[in-house]
């Protein structure tokens, strides 16, 4: 089969691999739709690490080819979305319900075979049914979806609290849904790129900040009355805005990070401290993805709103050249 194959940074290349082969409780999955993470463009530019070898991309629906003697939860021939982690379920986050953190995970198109590729496979448990009323095309951006509505979990957002979220990329915008659909009493989005903030006005922020033209501490500060926000959710992954947060939020208030630096990041510890802030990391999704499928179903979270582009799987270095562009917001890989 094709697949595309990691070698070294700014290096993957189409290769003849051979198909997977299953074991008892695992599942051939024929791909339909990828999506192109973030994740996966850094690990092509040497930002982040991956396996040298490892056939890339975690975000993808298909049609089941194959099941294992043991499989039972679906049948040859099913549409499938999937959970791109393979965990161990014996170490002691596994055992306390937190796999999402297990000690001995592998993810997708980093430590192991991914999905871009025409099949890839799975353990039977981390494999779903296309939920009624969702499309293959939907189904592979379920799993951002799902890491952006566990961030918000995270954090446990009520009707009455103000909410600010720095960045509008896939999983900004997936939180954002997720924020919205708890009746948040005010979302502020911030976001450098307009056709991001465009599409966060859309999808349900009640005002949008270029931190380039305005003063997101100071329209914080006069939206709150002085305060801060109950809630800051960061989606960026930079050192100055994961620092920056420490200012928009009040007092007792949380700060969920959910962008991955690359660098250290320095916090003006004294007013974290007197402050006494919440500090959460949310990482991957936990118990999401029975919940994210019934959201993306009913539209709660509208996935389609983010595919901008679609392409073959021959022109994916063409998506991954735009990405790094920002002329993308989710990039929609058909496979025939």
């Amino acid at each position: 089969m094709r697949a595309l194959v990691y070698e070294a940074p700014g290096k993957a290349t189409f290769e003849n691999v051979s198909k997977p082969t299953i074991g008892t409780d695992e599942v051939l999955i024929k791909t339909k739709f990828a999506s192109i993470c973030g994740t996966d463009l850094h690990i092509l530019d040497g930002k982040f690490p991956a396996r040298r070898g490892v056939v890339l991309g975690h975000e993808a629906s298909g049609i089941v080819e194959a099941v294992g003697d043991a499989v039972q939860n679906v049948k040859l021939g099913e549409k499938v979305v999937c959970a791109p982690y393979l965990v161990c379920g014996q170490c002691t986050p596994c055992r306390a319900g937190r796999y999402n953190v297990c000690t001995n995970r592998k993810h997708l198109g980093i430590e192991v075979d991914g999905v871009f590729a025409e099949y890839f496979k799975l353990p039977s448990y981390a494999v779903y049914p296309l939920p009624q009323g969702m499309g293959l095309e939907e189904g592979a951006l379920l799993e951002p979806a799902s890491v952006g509505y566990h961030a918000v979990r995270r954090v446990a957002p009520t009707p009455s609290d103000f909410v600010v979220i720095i960045g509008a990329g896939p999983i900004g915008l997936f939180i954002l849904q997720s924020a919205a659909a708890f009746n948040c009493q005010k979302i502020i989005v911030s976001e450098l790129i307009k056709q991001r903030l465009e599409l966060a006005r859309c999808l349900g922020a009640d005002r949008v900040v270029n931190p380039e033209k305005e003063d997101l501490r100071r329209i914080v500060m006069e939206e709150t009355a002085g305060e801060g926000a109950d809630i800051v959710i960061e989606a960026v992954g930079s050192s100055e805005t994961i620092a920056e947060s420490v200012y928009l939020v009040r007092p007792a208030g949380r700060i969920c990070i959910v962008g991955i630096p690359t660098e250290r990041v320095a916090f003006d510890f004294l007013t974290l401290v007197r402050k006494e802030i919440d500090i959460i990391t949310s990482d991957a999704s936990l118990l999401s993805y029975e919940k994210t499928q019934v959201l993306v179903s009913k539209k709660i979270i509208d996935v389609r709103r983010l595919i901008t582009h679609e392409f073959e799987f021959d022109d994916i270095h063409e998506a991954f050249n735009l990405m790094r562009r920002k002329e993308i917001i989710k990039a929609l890989i058909v496979f025939k």
